[in-house]
C-alpha cells in the first residue's frame, strides 16, 4: 500500500488516497486532471520522479512527473506534452508548456504510481485526461 497526499496542506499532512495495485496493472485507464496547456498528443509515456533522471528522457516522449521547476527547462524542448501531479495554471511546468505550445494536464493525482514509462498514453490536455 502506497499513500499519497493532497498538494496542498495547512498542518501536518494526512494521506488522502490509498493506491490501488490492481489499477496500476490495469491494461487501460483514464485519469484527470486540470487542462493548463491545450492539445493533444499520443505517445510513450517517460515517467522521472526526479530531475537527476532526466537525461533518460527521449524525443517525443510524454514526461510524467510529480512537478517541475527552472532545473526541468532544457528538457521540454524534448517532450510531447507534460502531464504533473502537483500544480496548477501557474505552475513552472503549466507556463513553460504553453511557451512550448506543448499540451500539459496538471494536478493529476496518481500519475507517477499508475502510468508506467513504456505505455503508450494519449493525452488530450483540452479535456484535461490521460489515456492508458
Amino acid at each position: 500500500m502506497k499513500l499519497a497526499f493532497l498538494p496542498f496542506n495547512v498542518g501536518k499532512p494526512k494521506p488522502v488516497i490509498e493506491f490501488d495495485e490492481n489499477f496500476a496493472d490495469s491494461p487501460s485507464m483514464q485519469l484527470s486532471g486540470l487542462p493548463v496547456s491545450q492539445g493533444t498528443v499520443t505517445g510513450r509515456a517517460r515517467v522521472v520522479l526526479d530531475v537527476k533522471e532526466a537525461a533518460r528522457i527521449q524525443p517525443g516522449e510524454i514526461l510524467i512527473t510529480r512537478c517541475t521547476d527552472v532545473g526541468w527547462s532544457p528538457y521540454f524542448p524534448l517532450i510531447a506534452g507534460l502531464v504533473t501531479e502537483l500544480g496548477g495554471l501557474l505552475s513552472h511546468g503549466a507556463v513553460v508548456a504553453r511557451e512550448y505550445g506543448l499540451p500539459c494536464v496538471a494536478g493529476v493525482p496518481g500519475a507517477t504510481h499508475y502510468i508506467r514509462t513504456g505505455d503508450q498514453v494519449l493525452l488530450n490536455a483540452t479535456g484535461g485526461t490521460i489515456t492508458k
